[in-house]
């Protein structure tokens, strides 16, 4: 899965970039909001925290996605700004429990 960046606007007063994109990727199904993140974060060289995805847009038939995203300075300002979507929200909690789980295992030993 490849990104080309066609356009990066500074909005300084909110303290983040707003980033449009073509990712190409193998033919087969879109890929997951997580996974665009993880392509941007990595061709940005950023945390993928920092890293919103605001929009997907696909066209039939086509193995490209356009890709509207915001990236942030702090971490703060992401969560003051953005809704995480469900997806995020989801692997959150999933974390969450992992570590619960693995913290209860330590705890038995």
């Amino acid at each position: 899965m490849e990104i080309e960046i066609q356009k990066q606007v500074d909005v300084p007063l909110l303290g983040r970039q707003r980033i449009i994109g073509i990712v190409k990727f193998d033919g087969g199904a879109t890929p997951s909001i997580l996974k665009l993140k993880e392509v941007l974060a990595s061709k940005l060289k950023l945390s993928k925290d920092l890293v919103a995805i605001r929009h997907v847009y696909q066209r039939y038939g086509f193995t490209e996605v356009k890709v509207i995203a915001h990236v942030y300075k702090k971490r703060e300002e992401l969560m003051k700004l953005e809704k995480l979507k469900k997806v995020e929200r989801k692997q959150i909690d999933a974390d969450k429990k992992a570590a619960e789980e693995k913290a209860k295992a330590a705890k038995v030993e």
